[in-house]
């Protein structure tokens, strides 16, 4: 029997029930090339002085800082060379009055010496070294403890270790680390689902939620296990949703979470632990669901990918961050929104893009993937707002830590193209809108480049006031097929009538162009197999 939505509560109230109830998390001793990105579990304080010995900061000749008093670019001062300082190992030598010993950046400063002169204002003559300046107790050397000092603190616990960190640890003789771990179980249901690298069976598609999701536990800290698909079966879901749980500390589950007759992970979740709360009045994410299974929190994200990863940053990506420590680290940017946003009047999360300080609107609809790939992060719209002004100031939640692109190229999409942006040196965001829609986004001044096609002859379609061609190739439209015998056709599109033909997004200016050669040889416009997408088959 189909069951409704228990009572709708809200997101804030959603985030506090999660929050709440955060996976407390464990600890784990790794070695430091598998430490990167993960979260000191303890205080470290240096076992010895860093350096552990005088060294020479400067390519130069230690001496006794005495000797070169006087010194001056038009006389000179004379001293003995006694030697050279090796790297790596302790000298015998002993630098006495009047004497000096060649050194190498970072190697052992000699007894006696209490400075080094740079190689670039002496001269070597022989054996005397004439010194053209003075220096001071202690120019030009790092004294032993001068970086860290013996059984000083160097990191707390709590801190995300990065490259720098790693360094720090690796001078301090650290060769293991202990870090938190808090392990996350993740699954997507659906006998729909196939993995990536399998034969679809028709009717499927490909599972993009466990991956994208278990990335994303990744980048807040977490360490993911993905356990693939989970049936649309009660006894091999529960089966499954027991393991997890038995070896994880959360649990992240996207998919089958409504209240349609097939989704059943709410009433499995229920007979296993307990249901805290099924539904948010929130858009894309109103079937998110949250309880526990064998005492270990669970959450239900829903299927569509875009919803599933929005819903993940709103209440997984706090909770894991809580867990390890990390809950300062919530990355965001702000920026100015490039066009106005109509809304429904209720909680909206629309996925965005940011550029240059701009925020780009991508959202094609929860179920779309290419949503999931232009989005850098979503925008809350909150309720009772049915529209938000182009120019506002907004703040993104951000998908991660995310580059941002510095140019927004929009438009008709084309190897030529593709080519360009890969060459650029730095990151680039294009949106394949088509060409008459690129050229308005670059007239209203959102995007910076507009890539637009156009029939050879016609007129531009742009405002050739405020746009100004910057560079253009001849394309031709072609017929391509496996089938030779279609190739060797002479432009006889009778023969062609019933051919599926892959050909360009509704937008797209080629595909008017197609459909106008089309009707000019006397045929009729083809019959789209697909509403929408980047490439459609037709029937001619």
């Amino acid at each position: 029997m189909q069951k409704e939505f228990r009572a709708l509560i809200s997101l804030d109230e959603a985030k506090k029930i999660v929050l709440d109830a955060a996976p407390k998390a464990g600890e784990e001793t790794v070695p430091l090339e598998e430490a990167l990105g993960r979260v000191l579990a303890e205080k470290v304080a240096s076992a010895a002085d860093v350096p552990g010995f005088d060294r020479a900061a400067m390519d130069g000749f230690a001496l006794r800082s005495a000797d070169s008093l006087g010194a001056r670019e038009d006389r000179p001062l004379p001293l003995a060379l006694i030697g050279t300082v090796p790297m790596g190992r302790k000298t015998g030598l002993v630098v006495g009055d009047g004497e000096a010993a060649a050194v190498s950046t970072g190697s052992m400063i000699p007894e006696g010496a209490d400075a080094v002169v740079m190689v670039e204002h002496t001269e070597l003559l022989d054996e005397t070294l004439l010194i053209r300046r003075p220096v001071r107790i202690g120019e030009n050397l790092q004294g032993a403890g001068g970086d860290v000092g013996f059984g000083e603190t160097v990191l707390l616990p709590g801190r995300v270790l990065s490259p720098r960190e790693i360094g720090l640890l690796a001078a301090v003789g650290r060769k293991e680390v202990r870090v938190r771990h808090l392990r996350v179980a993740v699954a997507s249901t659906g006998d729909e689902l196939a993995s990536p690298g399998e034969v679809l069976a028709p009717g499927q598609i490909y599972d993009i939620n466990s991956y994208s999701i278990a990335a994303a536990v990744e980048d807040c800290g977490g360490t993911p296990r993905i356990y693939g698909i989970l049936p649309d079966d009660h006894d091999r879901m529960a089966d499954g949703l027991l393991s997890m749980a038995e070896e994880s500390d959360l649990v992240l589950v996207s998919g089958s979470t409504s209240a349609g007759i097939g989704d059943m992970v709410y009433r499995v979740v229920e007979e296993l632990g307990e249901v805290v709360f099924h539904g948010i009045n929130l858009q894309p994410g109103k079937p998110t669901l949250f309880g526990f299974v064998d005492e270990k929190p669970f959450i239900g994200l829903p299927g569509y990918p875009t919803s599933a990863l929005t819903v993940f940053g709103l209440l997984a990506a706090p909770a894991i961050r809580r867990a390890l420590g990390t809950g300062h680290l919530n990355p965001s940017a702000a920026g100015r929104l490039a066009r106005p946003v109509r809304s429904e009047g209720r909680r909206q999360m629309l996925a965005v893009a940011v550029v240059g300080g701009r925020v780009l609107p991508v959202d094609k609809g929860s179920g779309s993937i290419t949503t999931l790939a232009a989005a850098d992060g979503v925008i809350e719209i909150p309720e009772r707002v049915e529209l938000l002004d182009r120019g506002e100031v907004l703040e993104v939640q951000l998908f991660g830590n995310v580059p941002q692109a510095a140019l927004l190229l929009e438009g008709e999409d084309c190897p030529r193209l593709e080519a360009l942006v890969a060459s650029l040196p730095f990151p680039v965001r294009f949106i394949p809108s088509g060409s008459r829609r690129g050229a308005a986004s670059a007239e209203d001044g959102v995007a910076d480049v507009a890539a637009v096609s156009r029939h050879h002859g016609e007129k531009p379609f742009w405002d050739e006031a405020a746009l100004v061609p910057a560079a253009g190739y001849r394309r031709d439209l072609v017929i391509m097929a496996k089938d030779p015998d279609i190739l060797n056709l002479e432009i006889d599109l009778e023969r062609m009538e019933g051919i599926r033909v892959l050909g360009w997004s509704r937008e797209s200016e080629m595909d008017r162009i197609f459909r106008r050669v089309l009707a000019e040889s006397g045929h009729e416009a083809p019959r789209s197999a697909l509403p929408s997408g980047r490439q459609r088959r037709r029937r001619v």
